[in-house]
């Protein structure tokens, strides 16, 4: 669960967001405002976080699919619920 929403919620919209906020700060002057070398330095940070949470939304789905996967077959998971009951 955490490689779906943390990559997302930690790594990917904040990337997305600066990008999407010097765009509107810069409207005139394109994409990267102001076009410095600090303001590339920025631009491609982010671009680096954006590309980290895509690796980390890709890998970690995988390996968690792939742990429930061999969990079945191990027989270490017996099903997907059971209707007994949890109580003390």
């Amino acid at each position: 669960m955490s490689s779906l929403f943390d990559s997302f919620f930690g790594f990917i919209f904040w990337g997305v967001a600066y990008i999407r906020m010097r765009r509107v700060d810069g409207q005139h002057t394109g994409l990267i405002h102001p076009k410095t070398p600090y303001g590339y330095a920025m631009f491609g940070l982010n671009i680096i976080i954006i590309l980290i949470g895509l690796l980390f939304l890709t890998a970690g789905t995988y390996t968690s699919v792939q742990s429930i996967v061999d969990g079945y077959k191990a027989g270490a998971v017996g099903g997907v619920f059971k209707c007994a009951s949890n109580g003390i």
